[in-house]
């Protein structure tokens, strides 16, 4: 009897490196966490850190030029996947420095939490190179779970721990339509490989079960996404983690999803659109209305952007409907634009309001901010950049992103998509200057804990790198990024080269 298993070769262990060192470095926090002498504070810091730069060196080295196959073709190593990879750990890497320089730095960095943190980054690179249904979820859940206790356990307070199961409640939902999902694809088709799933899907599409696979799929990954209705577990969730989390959760979970969704409906499911296309248009256009209505009566500034963020997630979707047209990569190199410029654009307001942040208020509500302008002007400048990019104005990158979003769709002829779109960014400049004019036209409040951060290289750094690149992708890179990003996308409709597997008998 003849199986196939993988053969592991050194090229397999160069190509899968920051997935091994992760969970190498995972390993030596658990071990940290039962250990007086491992366990201090920066012996702590020293591993993580060390492990995702490890990992993001280990990503940069090793992008291949061609899409290859590993582990019996479950593991997918491409330029796609690759920059996911390398997206995804340099957030992460950010974010725990980040972590260093708040009030909740003896907190985060102990070894049980350090651990949880790698593994949850770890299910997100194995998520983005998954081949597999399986393997897919696996990736997921993964980094779902890990998700579910960092929320509840940073921070202890009843809003949080509330926060926390709403999360894992309405997760768990969705991990089950996922799952109901992949395995009524993997019973029509006969085949868990996304690859195989492709040649056989237009074969079976009068089967009923095959539509209803592709829409339970489509709803699973809609909850990963924030896409309404399948939102109701952010709000709570970005309000309640600490800060840090949250900027986590709305920079690399969006990231992990849009990847796997350019491969698996751009590229997998591309030539069935027509049962998944009317599902994810509806919840684009609902996702973007009802973000920014949302948005525009919250009080708090974690729950704004968690509402802008529904409508961001509305946006992107738009590119990935446009991907159903015959436009070759273009929609799905405009949905990368669009998610590098809100990823760094993100990483720049939640760096800001961590900085703000202290014990006494972890948050912070637009009255807290009124006059920072006066008090802070360079944490001022850096969020009024940020809204301003947030909103879609020249010359940001936010501008450029929505774009060429809105012109792939136009060029598909998703008109009305964009009229919901255009729509949608001009409540939100509501919101958003409404942050401005609290930072800069407002009279600074005594508040009951005043805001008193402590100097930091670590957010200074943080918010001029990203205030820098905001402006550099809205004015003279965006030709450039857009050539990347097009070239990035071209194997979404690519197929693998190779497969490095090997054949035993037995």
């Amino acid at each position: 009897m003849n199986f196939n298993i993988p053969s592991l070769t050194s090229e397999f262990y160069l190509t899968t490196s920051p997935v091994l060192i992760l969970c190498i470095g995972a390993l030596i926090s658990m071990l940290q966490g039962v250990s007086r002498h491992l366990g201090s504070e920066k012996a702590v810091y020293t591993v993580l850190v060390l492990s995702l730069v490890a990992a993001l060196a280990a990503t940069l080295a090793t992008t291949p030029g061609v899409e290859t196959f590993y582990l019996g073709g479950s593991y997918l190593a491409g330029v796609l996947s690759r920059f996911g990879q390398g997206l995804i750990l340099t957030v992460a890497l950010i974010v725990a420095l980040l972590f260093k320089s708040t009030f909740l730095s003896d907190k985060f960095f102990r070894g049980e939490i350090t651990s949880l943190y790698l593994m949850v980054i770890t299910g997100m690179l194995i998520t983005v190179a998954s081949e597999d249904l399986v393997t897919l979820f696996v990736g997921l859940e993964l980094s779902s779970i890990g998700l579910y206790a960092l929320v509840g356990y940073l921070n202890p307070s009843r809003r949080s721990q509330e926060g926390a199961i709403k999360y894992f409640v309405l997760g768990s939902f969705a991990a089950a339509l996922l799952l109901f999902g992949f395995a009524l694809l993997y019973v029509s088709t006969g085949s868990l490989r996304l690859s195989e799933v492709s040649q056989a899907v237009p074969k079976l599409i009068g089967h009923n079960w095959v539509k209803v696979g592709v829409v339970f799929s489509l709803a699973g990954l809609s909850f990963k996404l924030a896409l309404a209705p399948f939102h109701l577990w952010a709000p709570d969730a970005y309000e309640s983690a600490p800060t840090g989390l949250t900027a986590l959760m709305a920079t690399t979970v969006k990231a992990m999803v849009i990847v796997l969704a350019a491969r698996f409906f751009a590229g997998s499911l591309a030539s069935v659109y027509e049962v998944w296309l009317p599902a994810l248009m509806f919840t684009a256009a609902i996702s973007m209305i009802l973000g920014n209505i949302m948005a525009l009566v919250q009080s708090s500034l974690k729950r704004m952007l968690a509402y802008s963020s529904i409508a961001h997630s509305g946006y992107m979707a738009i590119a990935i409907c446009a991907s159903s047209g015959s436009t070759g990569n273009l929609p799905v190199a405009a949905v990368l634009y669009y998610l590098v410029g809100y990823t760094i654009i993100s990483l720049g307001a939640f760096s800001i309001i961590m900085w703000l942040e202290n014990k006494d208020n972890d948050n912070l509500l637009l009255d807290d901010i009124s006059g920072l302008a006066k008090t802070h002007p360079w944490a001022a400048f850096g969020l009024a950049v940020c809204m301003f990019s947030f909103a879609g104005m020249p010359p940001t990158v936010g501008f450029i992103g929505k774009f060429f979003v809105f012109n792939a769709a136009m060029i598909n002829h998703l008109t009305g998509l964009v009229i919901i779109g255009v729509v949608g960014s001009s409540i939100s400049l509501f919101y958003y200057l409404r942050v401005i004019v609290r930072l800069y036209m407002s009279e600074p409040l005594h508040l009951p804990t005043p805001l008193t951060p402590t100097r930091s290289w670590v957010v200074a750094t943080v918010v001029g790198v990203t205030v820098a690149a905001n402006f550099a992708l809205g004015t003279v890179l965006p030709e450039a990024a857009m050539r990347l990003m097009v070239d990035t996308s071209k194997e979404v409709a690519s197929a693998p080269v190779s497969e490095k597997s090997g054949t035993v008998a037995h």
